[in-house]
């Protein structure tokens, strides 16, 4: 008797392994998402690099949840259609998302700042496209109290590509799944 409880613990044990195993790919595709900040043609990330208009249509392009619609063209005197962010920004601006552009101007190579961070995630909130289109993104910032929203004095102050990062996972709650992924990641990057 003692055997046969053995092989049904085994075959028990086997059964929940199987089962967990199983269940893997699943956890894991719930606890990731796609990469919104990319790095430079040389590998760095440049970190305390300012976020430039450009970078912030592509990262916004990758935070998508649903695909684009084929928004009204929009072009711009500074952005040619081979401009490595053209199509990125002729969708947001097109679809109303992007309140840059200026008399036909919108300055791709411009840093961004909080006041502007702050109103490019307004406009997204207020925009039914933008709330289709970024309905985890829309939440956070529409739930997000004001006096942690505000960037008070230093509104005016370009926003660093690390900064980008911490602020969208933080209103994303997006974090390293355990607690070496950060700084096994830290390693690959470098100024």
């Amino acid at each position: 008797e003692g055997m046969q409880m053995k092989k049904r613990l085994r075959g028990i044990l086997c059964a929940a392994v199987l089962a967990a195993v199983l269940a893997l790919p699943a956890r894991a595709a719930e606890q990731t998402h796609r990469a919104y900040l990319c790095g430079y043609p040389d590998g760095s990330i440049r970190p305390d690099a300012p976020v430039t208009r450009a970078q912030l249509a592509c990262t916004l392009v990758r935070l998508a949840e649903e695909p684009l619609p084929e928004p009204e063209r929009v072009t711009f005197f500074d952005v040619p259609a081979d401009h490595w962010a053209g199509p990125q920004i002729g969708r947001l601006a097109g679809l109303g998302l992007l309140p840059f552009g200026d008399g036909g101007w919108f300055l791709p190579s411009a840093a961004v700042s909080w006041r502007e961070l702050c109103g490019v995630l307004d406009t997204i909130v207020q925009s039914e496209t933008g709330r289709a289109l970024f309905p985890a993104l829309s939440y956070a910032w529409s739930t997000k109290p004001v006096k942690d929203a505000d960037p008070g004095a230093d509104a005016d102050t370009p926003v660093t590509r690390a900064e980008l990062a911490r602020a969208i996972n933080s209103l994303l709650g997006r974090q390293p799944c355990t607690d070496d992924a950060q700084l096994l990641a830290a390693n690959r990057y470098t100024d």
